[in-house]
C-alpha cells in the first residue's frame, strides 16, 4: 500500500510540473511575441553591437606609413599581456 501511495504522488507531482511547465513556456511565447510587436513598431537606431576601445589600446597602433599595425586578419594576431 506504501509504494501504491508514492507513485501516486509521484505522477501527481509530475503531472503538475508538467503543467507549470507549459503555463511557463506559455507566458515566455507571449513576452517573446511582445518584444518582437514592440520592436517592429519601434525599431531601435542600435545594432545590438557595441565596441569599447581604449584610446591607449594596441588596436589603435599604426605602422611607420601611418597604416593601421591590427588591422583585418592581423587582429588575430595581436597578443593580449597582463598588466
Amino acid at each position: 500500500m506504501g509504494y501504491d501511495m508514492e507513485m501516486d504522488d509521484f505522477y501527481d507531482e509530475e503531472e503538475f510540473n508538467e503543467k507549470e511547465l507549459e503555463r511557463l513556456k506559455k507566458e515566455i511565447l507571449e513576452e517573446a511575441k511582445k518584444v518582437v510587436d514592440n520592436y517592429v513598431e519601434n525599431p531601435s537606431d542600435i545594432s545590438g553591437s557595441v565596441v569599447n576601445i581604449h584610446e591607449n589600446s594596441p588596436f589603435l597602433d599604426v605602422d611607420e606609413n601611418n597604416e593601421p599595425r591590427h588591422s583585418g586578419s592581423r587582429w588575430t594576431k595581436l597578443i593580449k599581456t597582463k598588466l
